[in-house]
């Protein structure tokens, strides 16, 4: 289990490009009418990522209160989508969209004992928003962009208990509203087709279902990665007529390079208990800030590919907690996951020289901290314990040249570590949803690769 923390402070990859100068790998100065392919028109799209949801959970009743913070899943969603954006100056544009999408985040709760047991599982399902987006021209094919706005999120409850003999079951659907905010990289590829990754952090309001004293405040955080099509109009000129105007150098991606990043993400747990007859299992989940250095290593092998090695240390803050109180007494169980730390392999394409779309993946170790505090009838007690965690990690990212040899990048993470006991009878395996935009320096990029010079 983990701590929901406060939404990822990732605008930072705006502020960073506005504060850059005019990129360097145009060759010349382009008339504002004819800055690069154009971003003005209508479009729609499709994507496809993942995420994780928090249910941040409490519960009174008599003299006992219960709280956690919290519950969870992760899974997989697709969208559709569908916008139109202006491009209001040479590098500016603001534009509004309406998206749906269908998630399968699900977790589930079971306890069994000797002759009873019982079962609920929490499902979201179909999401829907209207968002507005405003973003910066990197270079002439790149937008780094902020998007956010209203959005809506079908919740599925279902569970089942068994005692005695008997049999009880209930299944109910809620609706819940929020906001939904977060950055984005957009790059053309080719004709009107552009592909994109987005990362949005979404926060619902809490609601009480009927006949219960139960409080549920639900969150998301997700990614998404999409291909769109723009039609052009509003009176805009074509693709192809100022894609003729935008000649950018070539642009050199081999070299090393460090860098820093921050963001924030959602850890999740499958935990299960084991004594005697009885058994548990429960998937736990908190969200959290993060701030990490990276450093690595790449080969540009060829004008629009290349490999790399990259490796990068993490301190986070994903902390859950469970609170128990009753008769005078209370009890708090916590577990943070406090460090991290990779070592990835990328291969990379480039679409336009200046931007970069990869896949990374490799080796990924975890820390957790887990404490445990309880006063009862004047008396306390403390307890504490360290446990590391080995995985894999795997995400997709995109990075682009702000000038000279300064790149910024944003990157998804999806890492699974192996089951542990971390107690008698208590197994735990944990996995992490993260996002992090980073801000970089390549020492060696400018001038063309060999094999780029050999063309």
């Amino acid at each position: 289990m983990y701590l929901r923390a406060g939404m990822p402070a990732l605008a930072v990859l705006a502020a960073i490009s506005l504060a850059a100068p005019a990129l360097s790998q145009t060759s010349t100065a382009i008339p504002a009418k004819a800055y690069g392919p154009v971003w003005t028109g209508f479009y729609v799209g499709a994507a496809f990522g993942g995420g994780a949801l928090v249910n941040k959970m409490n519960t009174s009743a008599g003299g006992a209160s219960l709280g956690l913070d919290g519950l969870g899943s992760s899974g997989v969603l697709g969208s559709i989508y569908g916008g139109v954006d202006y491009q209001v100056l040479p590098k500016a544009i603001i534009g509004a969209l309406a998206e749906a999408t269908l998630s399968g985040f699900q977790s589930s709760a079971t306890a069994q004992v000797p002759g009873a047991g019982a079962t609920a599982t929490t499902t979201a399902g179909l999401g829907w928003s209207v968002l507005g987006r405003a973003g910066f021209l990197a270079n002439p094919s790149t937008l780094l962009y902020l998007v956010g706005g209203y959005t809506g999120q079908n919740i599925s409850t279902s569970g089942t208990a068994v005692a005695g003999g008997a049999v009880a079951s209930f299944s109910r659907n809620d609706t819940v509203h929020g906001w939904t905010v977060g950055p984005g990289f957009e790059t053309m590829l080719t004709g009107g087709w552009s592909a994109k990754l987005e990362y949005r952090y979404s926060q619902f309001g809490t609601t009480t279902p009927s006949g219960t004293a139960i409080n549920i405040t639900p969150s998301t955080q997700a990614i998404r990665a999409g291909l769109s099509y723009k039609f052009g109009g509003l009176a805009a000129p074509s693709y192809d007529e100022q894609a003729t105007a935008y000649r950018p150098e070539k642009t050199n991606w081999t070299g090393v390079y460090g860098g820093v990043a921050g963001g924030g993400g959602v850890a999740v747990n499958n935990v299960s208990t084991a004594f005697g007859g009885a058994s548990t299992s429960i998937t736990g989940a908190g969200q959290g800030l993060l701030g990490s250095v990276f450093a690595g290593a790449d080969y540009q092998f060829a004008p629009q590919a290349l490999v790399g090695v990259m490796g990068d240390f993490t301190w986070a803050g994903l902390q859950s907690t469970a609170s128990l109180t009753a008769g005078g007494g209370n009890a708090t169980i916590a577990a943070q996951a406090n460090r991290a730390w990779s070592v990835m392999a990328r291969l990379g394409y480039l679409p336009t020289p200046s931007t970069l779309l990869y896949a990374a993946g490799g080796y990924a170790g975890q820390n957790i901290t887990s404490t445990a505090t309880a006063f009862a009838g004047g008396a306390s007690a403390f307890a504490s314990q360290d446990n590391t965690f080995h995985g894999w990690t795997v995400g997709p990212g995109v990075e682009t040249v702000v000038t000279g040899g300064w790149t910024t990048r944003l990157e998804y993470r999806y890492s699974q570590f192996q089951q542990q006991q971390i107690l008698s009878g208590v197994g735990i395996q944990p996995e992490t949803h993260t996002v992090r935009a980073g801000l970089a320096y390549k020492f060696g990029i400018g001038a063309p690769s060999p094999s780029i010079a050999s063309e």
